[in-house]
């Protein structure tokens, strides 16, 4: 769920950018809020006690949502950086951490923010 999470913000971003380009920003508005929502559940599963990883994911995820439209500037390309490097890195760990969830050793993505399993696809 969260490969599709990131895919989806990544599409809704790319087509929204497109939009923005040929002067349809109020038709890129519900994109860059969709947007905005799928971010803020992932914000919302970080689990900070789990190390400094999620405190960094948690940074991250407040950088893209200042990009995309609740920070001063909006900056589409540089969100759409930071999220294609994080889905990368979930790209390479995945067999790895479907293992581990298989083993209880991780939580499961499905335990996670509600808001994910209805704005996804």
């Amino acid at each position: 769920m969260l490969l599709a999470a990131f895919e989806g913000t990544i599409s809704r971003l790319e087509m929204a950018q497109s939009l923005i380009e040929q002067n349809e920003s109020v038709r890129a508005q519900p994109l860059l809020l969709t947007s905005q929502r799928l971010v803020l559940a992932l914000y919302e599963g970080i689990d900070l006690r789990q190390g400094e990883i999620p405190a960094n994911m948690q940074k991250l995820y407040l950088f893209v949502l200042g990009c995309i439209g609740i920070g001063e500037k909006l900056d589409i390309p540089a969100a759409l950086k930071i999220l294609r490097i994080i889905q990368s890195g979930l790209v390479d760990i995945k067999d790895t951490a479907s293992e581990m969830e298989r083993q209880g050793e991780l939580s499961s993505v499905t335990d996670g923010p509600r808001i994910l399993k209805h704005i996804v696809a």
